[in-house]
């Protein structure tokens, strides 16, 4: 399917940055080697990458079902905003434990580890429902032709903020994220 084909390197940098945001969970609990900068930096990724890019291209493929005859409430258009809505609440404690945190509250260290787990786990959720349901649903529901206009639209979209002028800005950003990791063990 090329509408899955267009949006894989999306999520391959989306499983490259929550595999990274793991392990910076893991560390921030094993260790006191964790800063809350990580954390603040990864929520840039979370809030521009994301939310801002990803979950609009994911808009269209709503767009679709519900056209096809899919309810809005509940079923595959359901679970997709569920899943949308639950990354973005962790994502927030997430921000706001870090920014906590950084202020001085050891406390909200551990807030910061909760929200990371809550949203990784929301997110590897979304990603595989894309694969295992989405992807095949859309196959079932629309035309060849139609797949193809679908997927030069997805392509169309410009995210907010730097990428409109590529992915490499959050590629480096994952690239940090990974250092700074093994700079901590």
């Amino acid at each position: 399917m090329r509408i899955a084909k267009n949006l894989r390197p999306d999520q391959e940098n989306i499983s490259r940055f929550i595999a990274a945001l793991g392990n910076g969970s893991v560390v921030l609990s094993t260790t006191k080697y964790a800063r809350p900068s990580f954390f603040i930096s990864a929520h840039s990724f979370i809030q521009d990458y994301i939310e801002n890019g990803f979950f609009k291209k994911e808009e269209l493929l709503i767009k679709v079902l519900e056209e096809g005859g899919f309810p809005t409430e509940g079923g595959p258009i359901g679970a997709m905003r569920s899943d949308q809505e639950k990354s973005h609440e962790a994502a927030e404690l997430l921000i706001n434990a870090a920014k906590q945190w950084q202020a001085g509250d050891e406390i909200a260290r551990s807030e910061v580890g909760w929200a990371t787990s809550q949203f990784t786990s929301a997110i590897r959720q979304h990603l595989d429902r894309l694969k295992s349901l989405i992807f095949p649903l859309l196959e079932q529901t629309i035309s060849i032709d139609d797949e193809h206009k679908l997927s030069e639209e997805v392509d169309k979209i410009k995210f907010e903020g730097g990428l409109k002028d590529g992915t490499e800005k959050y590629i480096k950003l994952i690239e940090a994220l990974e250092d700074e990791l093994s700079d901590w063990r």
